[in-house]
């Protein structure tokens, strides 16, 4: 058996349930430390979960000691750090709050998930207050989807701005299965850095991610280095936009993310 570890985030084992998966394929049993056990749950009885440890795993699938390398992603990152190669970041999910999710398919628009605004990294100590955007800009995203889509309202946490034009706030009332059970059938997501980059890359969503001006240019290395082409692994459905942008190109990015939503239900 495999012993493998990432970092302790949700979305980071986001990540690691990929990894898991794609040892899994090629016939391993693995053990995964991860707080989070409902995200490998489509793999059943081909992982077994373990509380998060650092110590004692002969995997470690985590970016963290390649911040610094330019060209490659987190995702990426974890599996060069795994020593893997051909990973899929995908996520096998099957609907289990069926109720739930039929509720609001009814509606009949396209499902996005909004990420509540919260503390960033959720430590409490506000260490990566930089890299939440600038909330009226997310709002000015917000209006221009309104009508276009159900929005939803995911995340945990204490919210720091209230967005108005939210059609369904189930903020703070999902367990982690019900969110990856809403994610699973949402049409696309609007977030910031955090875990619904990887959420909605595991789904191969269009997704549309605000980010900070004021974390790209944080004094913090750490922070500073999460830049949208190092944390974003799929360009071909996430975009980001940075939050001192023109309301012109903020427009555009909205407008993509709808017609990609169109063009994903239309396939």
């Amino acid at each position: 058996m495999i012993s493998i570890r990432g970092g302790s985030g949700l979305g980071d084992s986001l990540y690691l349930q990929a990894i898991a998966r794609h040892l899994v394929l090629r016939g391993e049993r693995v053990e995964a430390c991860s707080d989070w056990p409902d995200v490998f749950r489509p793999l059943g009885e081909g992982v077994r979960i373990a509380p998060f440890r650092r110590a004692a795993v002969q995997l470690v699938a985590h970016y963290s000691m390649r911040r610094h390398v330019a060209g490659t992603d987190q995702f990426t990152d974890c599996c060069v750090q795994a020593g893997l190669a051909g990973v899929e970041l995908r996520l096998d999910w099957r609907v289990g709050d069926r109720a739930l999710v039929d509720a609001l398919l009814a509606d009949g628009r396209p499902v996005v998930l909004v990420q509540m605004p919260r503390e960033p990294m959720a430590r409490g100590d506000g260490y990566a207050m930089e890299l939440l955007p600038d909330c009226g800009r997310l709002q000015q995203a917000i209006d221009r989807l309104r009508g276009r889509a159900l929005l939803v309202q995911v995340g945990k946490g204490e919210p720091l701005f209230r967005l108005d034009g939210i059609d369904v706030d189930l903020a703070n009332r999902t367990s982690v299965a019900g969110l990856l059970d809403l994610a699973s059938v949402a049409a696309g997501f609007v977030g910031f850095c955090s875990f619904m980059a990887p959420l909605a890359e595991s789904f191969s969503a269009p997704a549309l991610f605000l980010w900070s001006r004021r974390g790209l240019e944080s004094r913090v290395e750490l922070i500073r280095r999460l830049t949208p082409a190092k944390v974003l692994h799929r360009p071909a459905t996430s975009r980001a936009v940075i939050d001192d942008c023109s309301d012109a190109d903020l427009t555009r990015a909205v407008d993509a993310l709808a017609d990609a939503i169109r063009g994903r239900r239309a396939a």
